[in-house]
């Protein structure tokens, strides 16, 4: 689970962010969200349905979003379990498929910590800072006070 706390512009009303942040986790196809006074909840992940491969959920399985007041700060958690099995899974295929190619099961298990390198934490380093982009111009176009 990753998670990371940003701090809210002091213009922006906290009463009003969760919602925000729930329409515009809608607007990118999150599997399911669900507000609970400041705390949102969603659900993304590879097998989502209506998303394609370049959706901002799909290396998530599930995450929340919490809007803290009293420190007026976000914080968010996503889940990436999905996405570890799933590239290990993977990677565990390309090994046995560089065997029956190569007749080598040392090529196999030399590529496969590039390849696992590549599938999971190069999706993972792209989905963080996608999702961080994500929360950022949430909160920048979040209502304002008095407005």
């Amino acid at each position: 689970m990753y998670t990371k706390t940003l701090n809210i512009d002091s213009a922006v009303d906290l009463s009003k962010l969760p919602a925000h942040l729930a329409v515009r986790l809608q607007q990118i196809k999150a599997g399911t969200v669900e507000v609970n006074q400041n705390h949102v909840s969603f659900t993304g992940g590879l097998f989502g349905s209506g998303r394609n491969r370049w959706d901002i959920l799909v290396p998530f399985g599930f995450g929340d979003v919490t809007v803290k007041s009293d420190t007026r700060q976000l914080t968010y958690r996503l889940s990436f379990r999905q996405l570890f099995v799933a590239g290990t899974i993977m990677v565990g295929i390309l090994t046995g498929f560089s065997y029956f190619a190569w007749h080598s099961l040392l090529a196999g298990l030399v590529a496969a910590p590039i390849w696992w390198i590549w599938l999971v934490e190069g999706n993972l380093l792209i989905g963080l800072l996608r999702f961080k982009r994500f929360v950022n111009g949430a909160i920048e176009t979040a209502p304002r006070i008095n407005q």
